[in-house]
């Protein structure tokens, strides 16, 4: 192979030259997403029916609960019941197919008869919104007959655009307001005026005519086509609709309010699933320049929020981290070669390998995203790395040999070497494969990307640098190359004599390095744990609540207090309102967005603001948090810190909320503590007298249907508009259905057709209620969340934990995680069984590699070295551990392990030449150091962009290259004198394992 390498430059250039082209042609064409796609299978249920709180629990919530819970796969089942509406989120696991999840529900729910309107609806990680468009006008009955014929249907044609979600929208319709005092007048109630209308306007079939040539259907159209003949409709002789109620063209009452400058609509445009974000959003503002031509001059819209912005600034910051990083390795490169032809044909393997990965990344099917670029650029030292070790032992051999001899030679010595390595890399990424959760998805991704360019990286040294020297490698060494020689040769003495002394003082080094080790290990139990550390993306949340149960135009004053302060900030770009805007459309609740100015513009950090803020908008008579905007898009994912207390009883369990906020509430650290059990409604509640209902002869489902006529804006028919259907609606006037007083102006009447007050037969009572009922694992539940302030989730997690007795009781409660602090946990599970795997799988390789039982414990040594190291660099940085920094660790042991290789199988060939282990030790350290140091300082200074550069991901990215610098430095120093240490004790042990297995071969 290394001979057919060098013996046809041309078709081994070829062969590379194809794997960059088809590498660029699949970066261009490729998907392109800040994260991994992460397909959490979750689907979303809700049910609307006409029923109060208890009912929407007990009769719909649990019926769709218990028919769920049965389905194979199923994870959590998690659950909110309001008055007349319910939703249910089924998380399934992760190996069970979204498309497959929502057909097995679905087919569960059709066996069901229950009294209610089911949604099923898919979510995935990419199902938040991509793009999102504000749409305002002087006339809203305009407004809302666009956005419904013309915006939403333009934008759906749309290629690559999947869910709209309209925030601040109310469909038109065609209201009746009925006046009740023209109602007394008149002797009629609501429900008597609907029928009437029903009976006046509709249109049905009415059968067929048929004879011997023709048939035809009937049909009567007996209905209203305009608002004008709707007035005409005939009540009584004399009197018609118009005399009793205003009929308006309007839109239906709005749950939801979107604020920017004014009120108007939101869209919030979602992509296809799998689809390429940044080619969607490219076409959706490809389109908006049509669309601005079609609509009327008083209509205005803009762009208020656009992933691909955040997309590319990530991107394009590690690429230049990527770039810059290739920079300072080629410098590292040409200090310890001294020849430019080698620093050239060195720099090639890291293009060459890059771009060649995007290739494999492609057919494989993944996509371009953060941390594939992430992952090349950690990779980046092992790209160089190959190449040196082969540049550097050519190098060697071209003291005694042509360039075409010491190309061959030396690709042909190292050439085990280079394999051990990337077999050893290989293995440490195989196990990822087997993380079943959503942090081994991310795990998954890096994986890929790096097992990918280690192949490439593995054929580039062994096949196109050993072609590229034997044509191109200059043997001259340059005055520059003589007059440093000997500060290497310098080097090389101190770390021989150095080398030396220790392995004289074996037992006293090994003490020290276990000393060192156990020191480390002891710094990590004080290091922070987080699932995703704070990244700053110029943009945050704010969160507020109402204690009282306000109306929606209540809570968008108060609302609007608040982010008129915020505006006034100066490091604020633009905030907008949205007010209802949960599933449940509760008008207690709203949320505002703030687009802060770009990172150089400003001089404070994200986490910063964000922490000023929550001082700033403390008040008493609302609940307000301001959060960061999740990574990963979900259900209830928004609060770092989410804990439930799961039972029977609801007295209990609250109870044991009210102590879990107290433990919480001891760390000032911990902010915005807040639980789902908080919210009240206020009710009128209407009792009917039973014996006033008997003697005065009323019938009170009678009494129940005037008054859902009265204030419940019911359908009691259509009239056909241009491109729509809009619905006829009954209720009283907005004036008369204000308070307590409306109640009481209601007339019935009894089965003779008496009219009688409303309060003849009811009685009223003011009460305060509970506005949610909240079921998780169909156990009733309450959920504690707060957000963090310089703590990190782990700590969070152990307090409570600490403090879990406290918190249940003796009660028989339960409890569970939700949120980032649940995918914490399943994130360290992840990473343990990935480096245990892998360590087995290291040793199974290395044995069978080396044919020896002990080389493998000797190389895997510097692995705790290289974790020591990594604790250390973070301990003092004041960073936590994180996702990210586990996914660096694990490529550390990776690297680590190259160094500990290079020197052990040449110590180990020497020894078996017939050197005793000191003196081929002492030969493969010497032979080896620059080789190692050399790689060392190239991955390090690859590293150093990632680690300095405070642009954007920096919260994410330095913490990653920290650890991997530290963790290089540690295992690089160790290996030079850990490694040798070990390899002469165990030697001996090795030889007489030997013995036993290699009595007896085959000749």
């Amino acid at each position: 192979m290394y001979k057919f390498a060098i013996n046809r430059p041309i078709a081994t250039l070829m062969f590379f030259l194809a794997l960059v082209i088809f590498g660029l042609f699949s970066a261009f064409t490729m998907n392109v997403n800040l994260f991994p796609n992460v397909n959490i299978p979750l689907i979303k249920i809700s049910a609307k029916a006409n029923g109060d709180l208890n009912y929407m629990e007990s009769k719909i919530t649990k019926e769709l609960e218990n028919a769920i819970s049965e389905i194979d796969g199923l994870k959590t089942l998690s659950s909110a019941s309001y008055d007349n509406f319910s939703v249910i989120f089924a998380e399934f696991k992760l190996d069970k197919n979204l498309e497959v999840a929502a057909n097995d529900v679905r087919d569960k729910l059709g066996t069901l008869a229950l009294d209610a309107k089911i949604e099923i609806e898919k979510i995935s990680s990419d199902s938040g919104a991509n793009i999102s468009l504000f749409f305002k006008s002087n006339n809203s009955l305009e407004l809302m007959q666009i956005i419904e014929d013309k915006v939403k249907p333009f934008l759906q044609r749309i290629d690559g655009v999947g869910k709209i979600n309209a925030i601040g929208f109310s469909k038109p319709q065609i209201r009746i307001q009925l006046d009740i005092n023209k109602l007394q007048k008149y002797n009629l109630n609501a429900l008597e005026v609907a029928n009437i209308i029903k009976n006046q306007n509709f249109k049905q079939g009415l059968g067929e005519l048929e004879n011997k040539e023709n048939n035809f259907i009937l049909k009567g159209y007996f209905e209203a086509k305009t608002i004008d003949e709707l007035k005409k409709i005939r009540i009584y002789p004399g009197v018609f609709l118009s005399d009793i109620a205003k009929i308006e063209n309007l839109y239906e009452n709005q749950k939801q309010i979107a604020f920017f400058q004014d009120n108007g609509v939101l869209l919030e445009i979602n992509k296809i699933s799998n689809y390429n974000a940044l080619k969607m959003i490219k076409n959706v503002k490809k389109a908006l320049e049509n669309l601005k031509n079609e609509l009327p001059k008083n209509i205005e819209f803009n762009i208020l929020y656009d992933k691909s912005a955040n997309i590319i600034k990530h991107l394009n910051q590690v690429i230049f981290d990527m770039i810059f990083g290739v920079f300072l390795t080629l410098i590292i490169v040409f200090l310890f070669l001294r020849n430019l032809s080698a620093t050239i044909i060195a720099f090639v393997a890291i293009p060459t390998s890059i771009i060649a990965t995007f290739f494999i990344i492609n057919i494989l099917g993944y996509d371009l995203n953060r941390l594939t670029f992430i992952a090349l650029t950690l990779s980046m030292g092992i790209f160089i790395d190959d190449a040196i070790v082969v540049i550097e032992n050519i190098t060697k051999k071209l003291k005694n040999y042509s360039a075409l001899e010491a190309s061959y030679l030396g690709v042909k010595e190292i050439g085990f070497s280079i394999l051990s390595i990337s077999v050893v890399l290989l293995c440490v990424f195989v196990p990822i494969s087997y993380m079943n959760s959503i942090s081994g998805l991310f795990f998954n991704a890096l994986g890929i990307s790096v097992a990918s360019g280690v192949i490439i990286s593995f054929l580039v040294s062994i096949l196109l640098i050993p072609s590229l020297s034997a044509r191109f490698l200059n043997s001259k060494e340059s005055s520059f190359h003589q007059k440093s020689e000997i500060f290497f040769i310098k080097i090389e003495d101190f770390y021989k004599n150095l080398l030396y002394k220790i392995l004289k003082n074996k037992i006293r080094f090994i003490v020290i390095t276990f000393i060192f080790l156990l020191s480390c290990f002891a710094l990590a139990l004080k290091i922070g744990l987080d699932f995703l550390p704070m990244e700053d993306d110029s943009e945050f949340q704010v969160f507020i609540e109402s204690k009282q149960d306000l109306s929606l135009e209540a809570m968008k004053d108060k609302s609007l207090k608040i982010l008129n302060q915020i505006k006034q900030d100066k490091r604020v770009d633009y905030a907008y309102l949205l007010v209802g805007h949960n599933d449940a459309k509760e008008a207690s609740k709203a949320k505002i967005y703030i687009k802060l100015k770009p990172l150089e513009e400003r001089k404070e950090r994200q986490k910063t603001i964000i922490s000023g803020y929550r001082t700033l908008l403390k008040d008493n008579n609302l609940n307000i948090k301001v959060l960061e905007i999740p990574k990963i898009d979900g259900a209830g994912i928004d609060d770092p810190v989410q804990f439930l207390v799961l039972g029977d009883d609801l007295n209990k369990i609250k109870e044991a909320t009210l102590r879990a906020k107290e433990v919480l509430s001891q760390n000032k650290a911990i902010v915005d503590i807040d639980d789902d059990s908080n919210a009240k409604k206020a009710e009128i509640a209407l009792f009917i007298n039973q014996e006033k209902a008997k003697l005065l002869n009323v019938n009170p489902y009678y009494v129940a249907e005037i008054l859902k006529y009265s204030f419940n804006n019911l359908i009691i028919g259509s009239m056909d508009r241009a491109n729509s259907k809009d619905d006829i609606v009954i209720s009283l006037d907005s004036k008369f259905k204000q308070d307590i007083d409306s109640l009481k102006k209601i007339h019935i009447k009894n089965n003779q057709g008496i009219d009688l007050d409303l309060s003849s037969v009811v009685d009223f009572l003011y009460k305060e209620d509970i506005k949610s009922i909240h079921h998780y694992n169909k156990n009733r539940s309450i959920k504690t969340t707060a957000g963090v302030n310089n703590i990190s989730l782990g700590e969070v997690q152990n307090l409570i934990l600490k403090n879990m007795d406290f918190i249940l009781g003796k009660d028989n409660l339960n409890y569970a995680f939700s949120g980032f602090i649940n995918l914490l946990g399943e994130t360290i599970d992840g990473f343990i069984f990935a480096i245990t795997l892998g360590f087995i799988l290291i040793y199974l390789v290395l044995a069978a590699l080396y044919e020896s039982l002990i080389l493998p414990l000797i190389i895997m040594i510097t692995m705790p070295l290289a974790f020591g190291g990594a604790c250390l660099g973070l301990f003092l940085t004041g960073h936590n551990f994180s996702l990210f920094v586990l996914i660096a660790i694990i490529l550390l042991f990776g690297m680590v392990g190259k160094n500990a290789i290079l020197l052990v199988d040449l110590a180990n060939k020497k020894c078996h030449e017939g050197l005793d282990p000191d003196e081929a030790l002492i030969f493969a350290g010497k032979s080896r150091l620059r080789a190692i140091l050399m790689t060392t300082f190239a991955m390090i200074f690859a590293m150093l962009p990632l680690a300095l550069f405070k642009g954007s991901g920096y919260e994410a990215n330095s913490p990653m290259a920290i650890s991997v610098i530290f963790g290089l430095i540690s295992s690089t120093l160790l290996t030079l004198l850990v490694v040798p240490v070990f390899f002469k004790t165990c030697f001996n042990l090795d030889l007489k394992i030997r013995k036993i297995y290699e009595r007896k071969k085959l000749l």
